[in-house]
């Protein structure tokens, strides 16, 4: 008996199987599994490759004691529901259960109580408690919510640049980053661009990398910029760890911003250490796709 775990991404869906035992036995990545992001029949090929990948493992499918597949969007009915269908058409047959991607992350990041942050397109902190109660802080979209994520570093800079140009705020070379990206050469064409009906998240998003090379020069726009991200990402982890009551549990980092933006995962890291002295901050203990073979052997195996 076999337990299997999808990580399903935008661009690829990593899965593992796992023994009776918890052991790794096998794993393997093929496409996109997200139909919010990629064609239906590119997620149908998706998942019939990762159920013939399965039918390969020793016993094949009717050997897999339970699936539990990982991705983001799932509160989308019609994604869920498509995604479980091509499952089923594809041949299993098994205990199946589609989850979010952040369940399926904190399932293999952490042991015992504690919590994940994930900051990249969105930002949200999400955990379980001391009784394995589960919590969520934030993550409440780019419209109200998502301090520290990639779109709101993209707004932020977007900001700077207008406040420069009127004196608001200090001068920046984020101004010349932001006319060298995007197709405009002044202030005027840029709020034209940024209104225009095809501006979206994405779009914006998609200016964030630019803190990066400002906080190299030093730009104290950027450097005011980050600081606002740290303030934010750390307000999602300390009011999470407040209303639970805990005061110490483990705490990993996911997401694009940690990956890449030294200044504010280490600026980070301190703030939190300073706040929350009892959290220890670690790499996560398995990675997503291990995460959902584990839920597996306890939701369908008893384990």
């Amino acid at each position: 008996m076999y337990y299997c775990g999808w990580d399903g991404g935008g661009s690829t869906t990593k899965t593992l199987a796992l023994d009776g035992q918890g052991n790794k036995i096998a794993e393997a990545v093929f496409g996109p599994l997200n139909p919010n992001g990629a064609s239906l029949d590119t997620v149908k090929q998706t998942i019939s490759d990762a159920v013939q990948w399965m039918a390969s493992l020793p016993g094949g499918l009717t050997e897999c004691g339970g699936l539990v597949a990982g991705m983001a969007g799932v509160s989308n009915r019609q994604a869920a529901q498509t995604v479980e269908g091509a499952v089923r058409s594809s041949g299993y047959e098994g205990p199946f259960r589609l989850l979010g991607d952040h369940e399926i992350a904190l399932a293999g990041a952490i042991q015992g109580h504690g919590a994940i942050l994930i900051a990249g397109t969105g930002a949200v902190c999400f955990g379980r408690d001391t009784a394995g109660n589960a919590f969520r802080t934030g993550g409440y979209g780019y419209l109200i919510d998502d301090g520290g994520s990639g779109y709101a570093l993209g707004r932020d800079i977007l900001a700077a640049v207008v406040r420069a140009f009127d004196g608001r705020g200090p001068a920046t070379c984020l101004t010349g980053l932001v006319y060298r990206q995007l197709p405009v050469q002044d202030i005027s064409q840029l709020i034209t661009w940024l209104y225009a009906p095809e501006t979206g998240k994405k779009e914006i998003g998609s200016l964030a990398p630019l803190l990066l090379s400002a906080l190299e020069q030093n730009d104290a726009a950027a450097i005011k910029i980050a600081e606002k991200a740290v303030d934010d990402l750390a307000e999602l982890v300390i009011a999470s760890w407040r209303k639970t009551g805990m005061t110490d549990g483990e705490l990993a980092f996911f997401g694009s911003i940690f990956q890449y933006y030294d200044f504010i995962r280490e600026s980070l890291t301190k703030r939190l250490g300073e706040a929350l002295p009892g959290v220890n901050i670690i790499e996560a203990h398995h990675p997503a796709a291990h995460g959902a073979a584990m839920l597996a052997m306890q939701l369908f195996g008893g384990t």
